[in-house]
């Protein structure tokens, strides 16, 4: 993130509401003269130094008064009006310009709008969802001067936006900025009660985007029940649930839907048939999935019967059937 301070960057604008009420010429005209005040007030500390340096390049010797010489002055001499000055030789005509032209160059440098930075003065590729407008209030960059400004940071800046993974920025002279960023895709959706969430694999939850592709997967939730405490504060599901359901779908190509409560933790039905499984929490997936294969067999001779498979406890799988006590397996 930029630094509070920093002499490029120019003065904040007012409020939302002062900032729509005062036009935008008018706000650069202000801008405009900030900052010619601030390039004076940084000649001054220079001033000094160039008026000792022209005074030694034009030939003056020094402060000291010179007593007028008593010695009379040869026929053909011409006096001169300033004693100290020797006059102004090519060199010196030169040396002097050219400190002119720097100074008129840094006070162009410094005041030209060519080289400040303005939403029209950057791009960003690689949005689709994402709007330039809510990625250029993320990058911090409005009314900075070019000068003032470092891609590593301004990529920094960008990628604490909630949506962007990873930013890349290029600054393009005079006064122009690219910057490339890779939005999040989720993996999964959350449903609740309350809205639908975007999960992503690290089981951070966001609001849902708009967004051509959405996620096959779905855990439903009314509760929220498989929220999980999150150090930053972020809302997140427990990771253990999302990567069990990803997996699972995975492995059981035609089931793309879960729900999701704390006394039965994930569970699902079989498609094609009458079964329903208790999955349980999201630890010790692979013995899990060992049970659940174990009982498959059972289900195929139970044909359309409605049972229950559960395999919350891996050692201790049963199928429940509705007609009688459950079969302990």
């Amino acid at each position: 993130m930029q630094t509070a301070f920093n002499p490029g960057r120019k003065q904040k604008r007012g409020s939302r509401a002062a900032r729509k009420a005062v036009s935008s010429k008018h706000v650069r005209r202000r801008r405009h003269a900030q900052t010619r005040r601030r390039f004076t007030a940084a000649l001054r500390s220079t001033h000094a130094f160039v008026l000792r340096s022209s005074r030694s390049w034009l030939g003056f010797k020094g402060r000291a008064k010179r007593k007028p010489s008593t010695l009379p002055v040869p026929a053909g001499a011409q006096t001169t009006l300033f004693p100290g000055f020797s006059g102004l030789a090519p060199s010196k005509t030169i040396s002097l310009l050219l400190l002119a032209a720097v100074a008129a160059a840094l006070y162009w440098l410094y005041t030209s709008e060519s080289f400040y930075i303005y939403s029209e003065n950057v791009s960003f590729e690689g949005a689709r969802y994402l709007s330039q407008e809510e990625l250029f209030a993320a990058s911090d960059i409005d009314s900075w001067s070019i000068f003032w400004l470092d891609p590593e940071k301004i990529a920094e800046q960008v990628m604490t936006h909630p949506y962007v993974t990873d930013a890349d920025v290029k600054i393009r002279w005079p006064g122009h900025i690219n910057i490339s960023v890779q939005e999040v895709l989720p993996v999964a959706l959350w449903a609740t009660d309350q809205q639908e969430y975007w999960l992503l694999e690290d089981g951070v939850a966001l609001a849902p985007r708009e967004l051509d592709l959405q996620p096959a997967l779905r855990i439903i939730d009314p509760s929220a029940e498989a929220q999980t405490a999150n150090v930053e504060g972020d809302l997140q599901i427990d990771k253990r649930v999302l990567t069990s359901a990803m997996f699972l779908s995975n492995r059981l190509s035609i089931v793309s839907e879960f729900w999701y409560n704390s006394r039965y933790g994930l569970n699902f039905s079989l498609p094609s048939t009458k079964a329903w499984v208790h999955w349980g929490d999201g630890y010790n997936f692979e013995e899990k999935w060992t049970a659940l294969q174990w009982l498959m067999p059972q289900l195929e001779a139970a044909g359309d019967e409605a049972l229950t498979l559960n395999v919350m406890v891996p050692n201790r799988s049963f199928i429940r059937r509705y007609d009688g006590a459950p079969a302990e397996q």
